[in-house]
């Protein structure tokens, strides 16, 4: 019978150790994006300055399915403008509130959403967010080596992707357009290497004049006219709980886990007691 309670004991110390790493993840997760300076000065934003320390930055793109509810903070009840259905954008910074994550959109310095009211998008913002710290760390002489002769064999248009190794084609460019290797090795800061060790620069001056917006896209300076790279990078949807989100997975396999041991005890105390009375009879 020990051996059985240990052995339970072990099961749910394990589920209980699961279910906290889960939601330490996610949480560092969104630490590991905090910038050391802040993305924007939010000087007419009330509650991001007086909430500086606990907020996050993120970044990350979402898109609105439906007309979302925004409010003037996390703390309010306040609403304020909505944020009309199909609208994308990215949002700011993060705060976490007992039971949810809210985010401080970037189409309002007052607008404040919870993020499970959003959809993630795997755009070049989340991207960004997510490898920018992989981004710009190329030396000069791997550059030289790995593309010094690329732009004199280009016969076809290059190869536009919605972010490096998305697996997206949106749509291309003149093969003219190809950066000089002066141009590549003066800003860095926008290349990429993935794991197949080519190099991706990213842009965002593509102006698409029906919408009236820059779209950002990604050539792959190694293979620019490939149009056959498929998608090997899946980027992370951020936690949407709040700081009391593990409880609330915990608690119900904590009640499920009590049920089963109390069914056990039972189970052997009876088998025991009929056992014994057995013993008796005879």
């Amino acid at each position: 019978m020990k051996k059985s309670y240990v052995f339970l004991s072990i099961i749910i110390l394990f589920i209980c150790c699961a279910g906290t790493g889960v939601q330490v993840a996610a949480l560092e997760g969104g630490k590991a994006h905090r910038q050391d300076t802040d993305y924007l000065e939010l000087s007419d934003n009330s509650f991001y300055l007086t909430h500086k320390k606990e907020c996050k930055y993120s970044g990350h793109g979402y898109l609105a399915r439906k007309e979302v509810t925004c409010y003037k903070n996390p703390e309010s009840d306040k609403e304020v403008a909505p944020i009309e259905k199909g609208e994308c954008f990215y949002v700011i910074y993060t705060y976490q509130t007992n039971f949810d994550t809210w985010g401080l959109a970037s189409n309002g310095l007052d607008k404040w959403v919870k993020l499970r009211d959003l959809e993630f998008l795997e755009n070049m913002d989340s991207f960004i967010a997510e490898y920018r710290k992989e981004m710009g760390k190329p030396k000069d002489s791997e550059l030289k080596k790995a593309l010094g002769t690329v732009s004199d064999t280009l016969q076809k248009d290059i190869v536009k992707w919605s972010y490096p190794c998305s697996g997206k084609v949106v749509g291309t460019c003149s093969k003219k357009k190809y950066p000089t290797m002066d141009s590549i090795l003066m800003d860095s800061s926008f290349i990429y290497q993935d794991r197949q060790k080519r190099y991706w620069r990213i842009y965002g001056d593509d102006y698409d004049s029906k919408t009236g917006e820059y779209k950002p896209y990604a050539i792959c300076l190694s293979d620019p006219e490939n149009d056959q790279i498929g998608k090997e990078i899946t980027l992370t949807k951020p936690y949407t709980g709040g700081k009391y989100g593990r409880w609330l997975v915990a608690i119900p396999i904590g009640i499920v886990i009590c049920i089963l041991i109390v069914g056990v005890i039972i189970f052997r105390v009876h088998r025991r007691l009929r056992i014994k009375n057995m013993a008796e009879d005879v």
